[in-house]
């Protein structure tokens, strides 16, 4: 269904597009606005359920129906509407009724491996639509002269991710330009100015985190990760129910045995015990400034031949043949934090919850020795704690620690996230009554 978009100044109308209708003062702009007014203002695109407006602006500079929208807040907008942006007005027009939306599918959750220019990687969980850019109200900020004020937008409906150009260059997924629009898919890697993001789609699980979480923010790093397969060993089912063949009988041979990769876990996991501190040994001269480089290099190639196939094993829903590869591989390079990694994720993927600990926690002294702070690990090691408290008490402490190393590491407050975690372990103890650090 069309939509258009008249100025109530001049009664000019402008046909929306549906790929990219981009409203500011820029240059590449479909609807200029007065050079004074906002580079960009808003971005109006055509989904499978129906037309979407989003803020690119702050400063309550974009209203719609004399209600102020933050920057990536996204509505639907409705013939007859009123959108105000800076001293412009516009009326939202349509030739006949829109059609009501259809109803979104299952939500996916997607996972955003962001890495600088440095190497420096953070994945974020991503529950709200992010914006790009080197504007400070922009959710993923880099300034860096490479990136555009404002250059992408992630955004998901009906259950599908989509990365938006909001430049008048390009952006990349899989090396192939994204003029306007594209629909993404797990495993996807996106170029984005100097950054390169790499992204995992799940399908979201229906049980959430038991904190409640301020519906403001854009993001939250590695939050309540959905649970791809259950484990049976904790669900108490049999292993050997099995699909059933052609001829209606049960095979066993497609059904992973989780008590056997349980099993050689916890066998990895005493080894990975047992290995002494990683020991950092500083070194001068230009011995130390290749191992310097080693290392950046190492942050920046985040994937292995062997955490490639891994991944790729998983996928198929062949959880054995994963932690087999991943397995002799660590027992060869336990200094890999990019085959600890994998193991986590895969750990997670499965239900192991549990194991997910001891993977992160040597990455964590891996860093440490190289005198370092790897801030994803330490946010990553918060939620996994915080998570492990319902059923295990002394990791909420552990998660308050795993909080006051990210603020030292990055000078942002984590008091939030640290009254999270008390709240949550006063309801275990039946009864929050308002405690501090």
């Amino acid at each position: 269904m069309d939509l258009h978009l008249q100025t109530v100044r001049t009664g000019e109308t402008a046909k929306l597009v549906p790929e990219r209708t981009l409203i500011g003062s820029a240059d590449h702009a479909n609807i200029r606005l007065a050079h004074d007014g906002p580079y960009l203002a808003a971005l109006v695109v055509r989904y499978q359920s129906g037309w979407a407006l989003f803020c690119l602006a702050d400063g309550g500079a974009v209203v719609l129906n004399r209600k102020p929208l933050r920057p990536g807040q996204r509505v639907a907008p409705q013939k007859g509407d009123l959108l105000t942006i800076h001293n412009e007005k516009f009326t939202f027009l349509a030739p006949s009724v829109l059609p009501p939306a259809e109803p979104s599918a299952a939500p996916t959750t997607c996972f955003a491996y962001i890495t600088d220019p440095d190497g420096k990687e953070e994945c974020r969980a991503l529950d709200h639509d992010i914006l790009f850019g080197r504007l400070e109200l922009c959710h993923v900020q880099l300034a860096d002269s490479r990136l555009s004020r404002l250059a992408a937008l992630l955004a998901a409906d009906a259950g599908n991710w989509y990365l938006h150009n909001l430049t008048k260059g390009v952006v990349a997924r899989n090396r192939k330009a994204v003029r306007t629009l594209a629909q993404l898919a797990d495993g996807d890697e996106l170029q984005i100015g100097p950054l390169t993001v790499r992204i995992e789609l799940r399908v979201s699980s229906a049980v959430g985190s038991p904190a409640a979480r301020d519906s403001s923010d854009a993001t939250e790093v590695i939050s309540h990760v959905p649970t791809v397969v259950k484990d049976p060993v904790e669900a108490g089912t049999d292993t050997a129910e099995a699909t059933e063949d052609g001829d209606g009988e049960p095979t066993r041979s497609d059904v992973p045995d989780f008590a056997a990769i349980r099993a050689r876990a916890q066998e990895l996991e005493q080894w990975l015990k047992s290995l002494s501190d990683p020991v950092h040994r500083a070194r001068g001269g230009i011995g130390g400034w290749l191992g310097s480089q080693r290392d950046k290099l190492r942050r920046f190639w985040l994937d292995t031949p062997e955490t490639t196939a891994a991944r790729s094993q998983r996928a198929a829903g062949k959880p054995e043949e994963a932690f087999g590869t991943l397995e002799r591989a660590i027992r060869v390079r336990p200094e890999s934090p990019e085959l600890l990694r994998e193991l986590y994720r895969l750990y997670d993927a499965i239900g192991f919850h549990d194991l997910c600990y001891r993977p992160l926690h040597q990455i964590e002294k891996l860093a440490d020795a190289r005198g370092t702070s790897d801030t994803w690990v330490l946010e990553t090691l918060a939620r996994l704690c915080e998570r492990l408290g319902a059923a295990r008490p002394a990791m909420f402490d552990r998660a308050i620690g795993y909080w006051q190393k990210l603020e030292a590491a990055t000078g942002e407050s984590t008091s939030r996230q640290r009254a999270n975690v008390l709240a949550l372990r006063a309801i275990r103890e039946r009864g929050y009554t308002g405690a501090t650090e």
